[in-house]
């Protein structure tokens, strides 16, 4: 089974409830460390007045089928989990290494500082990596991902790939859309979990 993320640019403004909801919920203080990102494109907004088109795109970590996360690091702190395909960080065995960041090709792997996190004695590193993911805490527990559940204009979803695909038939694999970024890594494709409906 594969958990994927669903986005209707459709119904998004960009009003930033996701990010502070994902912050809040995982304890992610203020700072340069944001689980869940706006992007911004070239060509995010089109037209000219009165004929403007505005394509949002929120996004976190793909949680992708070949996650180059995992793949770069040497101390195996970034697994993908078999039962789920949710793909987690153990902070604990992170090195902080850093190749993580690198190979990922959305920044979803970051690295804190020590106004946004105090330095944990188990650590290996003074500020290991960290992403989204997925809140495996409030999946374990039958809920939805905080994202998910605070947003307003309901421009978020979560769960199954087959559930997801059957709710919104209209969704397509993020690398079709417009705006999102390549996911080539070292040749290969990292292929996030990520679908859109496009607006």
């Amino acid at each position: 089974m594969q958990y994927i993320f669903y986005f209707d640019q459709t119904r998004c403004s960009e009003c930033g409830t996701c990010v502070v909801s994902c912050k809040d919920w995982n304890s992610v203080k203020p700072g340069k460390v944001k689980w869940r990102k706006i992007y911004d494109y070239d060509t995010k907004e089109t037209g000219t007045y009165p004929n403007i088109t505005f394509r949002p795109l929120v996004f976190s970590c793909g949680h992708c089928d070949n996650p180059a996360c995992v793949a770069a690091c040497p101390s195996k702190a970034i697994t993908k989990r078999e039962e789920d395909g949710i793909v987690v960080v153990d902070r604990n065995k992170c090195t902080g290494d850093q190749s993580c960041i690198s190979a990922c090709p959305y920044g979803a792997v970051q690295i804190a500082d020590d106004i946004q996190e105090t330095v944990n004695p188990a650590w290996n590193t003074t500020h290991p990596a960290q992403k989204c993911t997925f809140c495996l805490d409030r999946i374990l527990d039958n809920n939805k991902p905080s994202c998910v559940m605070s947003c307003p204009q309901r421009a978020l979803d979560a769960g199954p790939k087959e559930y997801i695909l059957q709710r919104y038939p209209d969704a397509v694999p993020a690398l079709e859309v417009e705006g999102f970024p390549d996911d080539i890594f070292n040749g290969g494709h990292t292929l996030p979990n990520f679908y859109i409906k496009r607006k």
